[in-house]
């Protein structure tokens, strides 16, 4: 009989039947690690007495000898736990009985070494944020151990979409891209899970007598004695030191670009010491894998993508190779024209490589990538067909203690900056690159520009607290993320290998990058962002869901527009840049284009959304899907372009512009909450413009809509998620909130979705005892170990086909997962409205469940169980599995920008059209926090102090000084003397 086990059907884990079997040898409190023996998982084999969760058995079953004699024990029908008691091993035998049995010392020492220090096996964070790694230990989880890396085009045309970026991991892998998804190092097309870059990418070998001394991409003990990697922020640092003598440094970076440059380069330094006391001669062989011209057909036709190029070599005037950069036929594949150079300085002098290959299998052989047959001499020759691998190599010599470089440049060439970029563009920028590292220090000075401009940026926020982790994550390595964001889509970084495109909901980064760049003097760049968001609005008032070059799927997603006015108000609040609203920008659309203001725009946006997109209950309507719950409820919704048609159609009928579209679509809630939020921030600005009709209009819309949302989205203990108008015979008139009848569990009555929690606090829709009945509904049923969830078990299949509840398993993503990125707009919420409700009791609630969200989502917090947690020390992830805890990606996600927005609502910066205003937040436990707010003509230094247990201003009982005069409120002088002032607040 064939009996069927899924992993989420087995109940029992090593661990489990360990504690079961060697109960009496190990305590309740002792951490174990195991492995079933096999297949039948009766048998174990595991280790007790652990300092942390690590993953100890598999650690030292890689020692054959250890393998070898554990299942020897073991037998057939045997189970074997060994024990760390302090500094002694004991090792336990169970056949029935357990039984305690001698190890020889050779196994004990060999144990002992494979388990010491592996409290620090998944590295750790220093007082800078950096990540030191130890190549040797085993990784937590393809995203725990990887860096990003982006260049910078501030200044430059369509910065937006032509800055590079790159993901590194610990042993220099992944991938690279220049201007939107072009990718110049190739990804990789597999089911490897959330792993990115060709294997060969940015790898490199050391021969000596024709022997291999090193290889860069794998870790072997045989010659290396130590090993690191260091993700620093926007570059990575590998080191290595074999016992033959050598010591070996690795930088990778992007230099900012310069004109006359190529778009996007990438930097790979890699200096050779000889640490020995003979001379040594060296082979260096280098490899890399382009991406290809023609991605879309690696989904259907390799062959073609293979047969549509040839390699190409570029030489100078002696035959040494000036580049390697694969040729492509067809016209648009020689826009974008991608190389690769190395330049060898050693003995005082600088060379190019004269050795080259280009096609993998050669360079393989009968060998693997690590150890290549074809790598002892390069076979230069140049093929009629893809890939578009490439190796080159040169010959290296080192006097005891001399040490050279070979600094490897991978970029790319391309039309969309320069239209008249061609061929000979590629040798001129080639020529001017080569130029500008003709010096050996000339790349460390351009990592110093990097490092310069990184400083720069991320000074807007300074936090002093008395955790040094959440100072160095907050002043370094959270502004980073969230500057990398800005200019990448999320498809790019340790998640899939796809193409996605900038999603206009991705705008949200910007509503915390605008504060670093305008800290620096920059607010002109922010504008520039906005107006590109701008130009994808079509005239009648919808978006592009997503766009590169150009926009798609216009109108599809209903949600996308309304984030484009938030946008716009935080950066005129920020700023004090009315003039942003008159700024001319194309309408998305239009042929031949034509301008209007975004003043203008955001009318049509509003009109749109609050006027002729909505339903019966005047609320906006859903279309294909909001904001991330992957509602696709409305099976034959359409877009916006053939939602105008109609409406066209309608007014031809008899109908008034600016009347309801026609139609019995769902109504998306949280729309409702994003356009009153919308609304509510342009009512503020068209006073401030002095646009009173306007304005007054907008009152009405914000007035009718409060109406509509409390009249028909309130259902008794939370707001409703989704309105239904096509049940005629009344099955379902809503989802979300009790009595919705599409609840998947039976213990609950009803579905409830954390974003109509939020988004009703956010956009100042919810009522104090509103608040606190859905407070208790998130706290019961929302609320799990791991973070809050997005939705408890909902049945979308009884109303739609293809929604998330049918694409994930229960605790994934969107069906119930721990999905941080609205973690953390609930956090923001709770932070607003701890300030804001008349109860202290109530306000300390809300105040102790958001500082628990951003507990459980600062991504250091992996280091304290990295081998469950998984995750990235250093970066959000997107996900939390809600029933393991272990963060699941995509690792570019917008939990970074909302955890920035979070946490400066805890800490009291807000900037409204009245100014700077200081109302923190703090944990109730902390006394004393201090922080700098940096700004181009002037600087605030908030020093916050109060007793043990929970403050607020809310009750008035704080006094509140700047430069040591007393203030009758906490809205900030607006200063631009170029000096720090004191701003002191004294519960």
């Amino acid at each position: 009989m064939i009996k069927e086990l899924t992993a989420r059907q087995l109940t029992d884990n090593p661990e489990k039947v360990i504690r079961k079997i060697f109960g009496e040898q190990i305590s309740g409190t002792d951490i174990v690690d195991g492995i079933f023996i096999d297949a039948g998982f009766t048998r174990v084999m595991g280790v007790s007495g652990l300092m942390m969760k690590v993953p100890a058995t598999l650690e030292i079953l890689k020692n054959p000898d250890v393998s070898r004699f554990l299942g020897e024990q073991a037998g057939e029908h045997g189970s074997v736990l060994v024990c760390l008691d302090g500094k002694e091993l004991k090792l336990y035998l169970h056949r029935g009985v357990t039984s305690e049995e001698g190890m020889p010392e050779k196994i004990k020492t060999s144990i002992k070494a494979a388990l010491s220090g592996l409290d620090g096996w998944a590295g750790k964070l220093n007082e800078d944020g950096e990540h030191e790694i130890d190549l040797f230990m085993p990784s937590p989880g393809p995203h725990f151990n990887v860096n990003l890396l982006m260049g910078n085009r501030i200044g430059y045309s369509r910065a937006l979409q032509t800055t590079p970026k790159s993901v590194v991991d610990k042993m220099g892998g992944g991938s690279f891209r220049s201007h939107a998804a072009t990718q110049v190092l190739a990804s990789r097309w597999d089911m490897r899970q959330e792993e990115n870059g060709f294997p060969a990418n940015r790898q490199f070998y050391l021969f000596e007598d024709n022997k291999k001394v090193l290889y860069s991409g794998e870790i072997k003990r045989d010659n290396l004695a130590s090993a690191k990697c260091t993700h620093a922020q926007n570059y990575t640092s590998i080191s290595y030191n074999t016992k033959c003598g050598l010591g070996i440094k690795r930088l990778i970076f992007i230099p900012a670009y310069e004109d006359g440059m190529p778009l996007a380069t990438e930097v790979q330094r890699i200096e050779i010491c000889n640490e020995g006391t003979a001379p040594r001669k060296l082979r260096f062989v280098y490899t890399g894998m382009f991406g290809s011209a023609a991605p879309d057909a690696l989904f259907e036709d390799v062959l073609y993508s293979n047969i549509i190029m040839q390699s190409r070599i570029l030489r100078d005037e002696n035959g040494s190779i000036t580049a390697l950069s694969p040729d492509y036929y067809a016209e648009k594949g020689r826009m974008d024209l991608r190389f690769h150079t190395m330049l060898v300085h050693n003995r005082g002098q600088m060379k190019l490589a004269r050795e080259f290959c280009v096609n993998y299998n050669e360079f393989v052989g009968n060998g693997t990538l690590q150890d290549p047959e074809g790598a002892i001499r390069l076979s230069n020759n140049l093929y009629r067909k893809g890939p578009g691998f490439f190796a080159v190599a040169a010959d290296i010599e080192l006097e005891p203690g001399e040490r050279c470089f070979a600094d490897q440049f991978t970029g790319l060439v391309s039309d969309r900056t320069n239209p008249l970029s061609g061929e000979e563009t590629l040798k001129q920028e080639l020529g001017r690159l080569l130029e500008k590292f003709s010096q050996p220090d000339s790349v460390y000075q351009e990592l110093e520009g990097n490092k310069k401009f990184m400083d720069s940026y991320s000074g807007f926020l300074r936090v002093n607290s008395r955790d040094e982790a959440f100072n160095a994550y907050v002043n370094k390595n959270l502004p980073f993320q969230v500057l990398y964001q800005t200019f990448v889509s999320r498809s790019f970084c340790q998640t899939q290998k796809g193409y996605r495109e900038i999603g206009f909901r991705e705008i949200q980064d910007i509503f915390a990058s605008m504060y670093y760049f305008t800290g620096m003097g920059m607010e002109h760049f922010t504008k520039q962002l906005i107006k590109e968001w701008c130009s994808m609005i079509f005239e009648f008032g919808f978006a592009y869901h997503n766009f590169f070059w150009e926009g798609k799927e216009p109108g599809k997603w209903s949600d996308d527009q309304l984030w484009f006015i938030q946008a716009v108000y935080r950066y005129i609040a920020l700023t004090g840049d009315m003039g942003l609203l008159e700024e001319k920008c194309t309408i998305a659309g239009t042929a031949p284009s034509r301008d209007r203001s975004v003043y203008d725009t955001i009318k049509a946006v509003i009109r749109y959304s609050a006027k002729i997109s909505i339903g019966k209950h005047g609320l906006p309507l859903l279309d294909y899907a909001d904001w991330n719950d992957c509602l696709k409820l409305d099976d034959d919704c359409i877009n916006g372009i053939a939602k105008e048609k109609l409406y066209m159609q309608q007014l031809e009928k008899g109908g008034r512009f600016g009347q309801p579209l026609e139609s019995n679509y769902s109504e998306s809630v949280m729309n409702a909450f994003l356009l009153k939020a919308a609304v509510d921030d342009m009512i503020k600005l068209a006073g401030k413009k002095g646009d009173k009709a306007y304005r007054d209009e907008l009152e009405e819309i914000s007035s009718d809509l409060d109406r509509n949302i409390q009249k028909h989205a309130w259902k008794g203990d939370f707001f409703a998620r989704v309105l239904f108008n096509r049940y005629t015979e009344g099955e379902y008139s809503y989802l979300g909130a009790r009595g919705d009848g599409l609840s998947a569990d039976p213990s609950i009555d009803g579905s409830y979705f954390l974003n109509s929690f939020s988004w009703s606090i956010l956009a100042g829709c919810a009522r104090e005892s509103q608040i606190e009945a859905m407070l208790e509904v998130v706290e019961s049923r929302l609320k799990s170990p791991f973070g809050i969830k997005l939705v408890t078990p909902v049945e979308l299949g009884r109303i739609a086909k293809n929604t998330a509840t049918g694409e994930y398993f229960p605790g994934d993503r969107e069906n119930g997962g721990v999905f941080k990125h609205a973690g953390m707009m609930a956090a923001a919420a709770m932070f607003k409205a701890a300030k804001e409700v008349s109860s202290l009791q109530l306000a300390e609630r809300l105040s102790r469940l958001a500082y628990w969200i951003v507990d459980a989502t600062l991504p250091y917090k992996t280091l304290e169980n990295p081998y469950v947690s998984c995750g990235n020390p250093r970066f959000c992830t997107q996900y939390n599995n809600s029933e393991t805890g272990e963060n699941t990606g995509p690792m570019l996600s917008g939990t970074s920008t909302w955890m920035t927005l979070a946490l400066m609502s805890a800490l009291g910066i807000e900037y409204s059209e009245k100014g700077l205003i200081i109302n923190p937040i703090l944990r109730p436990e902390e006394t004393v926090f201090s922080y700098v707010i940096n700004m181009p003509k002037a600087s605030y230094n908030v020093i916050i102090k109060k007793p043990v247990g929970f403050c607020r201003l809310y009750e008035g009982n704080a006094c509140i000084t700047f430069d040591g005069k007393a203030l009758d409120n906490s809205i900030l002088p607006a200063m631009y003397d170029n000096r720090q002032h004191i701003v002191a607040i004294h519960f």
